[in-house]
């Protein structure tokens, strides 16, 4: 008898692909999180190029 239970899925190379382009997402938010701190201490503008770069990320990201 098989326990299916214990199956895995298959990752498809667009799988991984969505799972790197994840992980450089995160990682460039992570290192431009210090645009949106110093913007609420020092209320300095975020250059629009980052917000717009930062958008594009957080739209990469996997839930």
């Amino acid at each position: 008898m098989f326990d299916l239970s214990k199956l895995e899925k298959n990752q498809t190379p667009q799988d991984l692909q969505a799972q790197a382009d994840s992980r450089e997402a995160l990682a460039y938010l992570a290192s431009t999180d210090w645009y949106s701190l110093r913007y609420l201490e020092e209320n300095t503008p975020v250059p629009e190029a980052i917000l717009a770069a930062r958008a594009v990320a957080r739209g990469k990201v996997l839930s």
